[in-house]
């Protein structure tokens, strides 16, 4: 799982997410155990466009409650605001 969600997280079909969820994926896909692997892949493969996921992960839209109350997004969403803010 950990392999195809690696995949995933690099070839998003847009730079943005390609950057954002690639470089979360390689510091944190080995970390986390299979529950939050299964709400990671829910997130990134989930039915939300992804033009919408980088906007909720760089605030320009707020998320909605089902994606901003999932672990996995509130991981990640720490990840980017980390990165942005050096």
């Amino acid at each position: 799982m950990r392999a195809r969600l690696l995949y995933q997280s690099k070839k998003r079909g847009i730079l943005e997410n390609d950057i954002l969820l690639g470089d979360f994926a390689d510091a944190n896909l080995n970390k986390m155990d299979k529950g939050l692997l299964q709400k990671y892949d829910a997130l990134i493969n989930g039915s939300h466009m992804e033009w919408d996921l980088y906007y909720f992960l760089s605030g320009k839209k707020p998320a909605p409650t089902d994606v901003s109350e999932c672990p996995a997004f509130q991981k990640l969403k720490e990840f980017v605001d980390s990165k942005r803010n050096g």
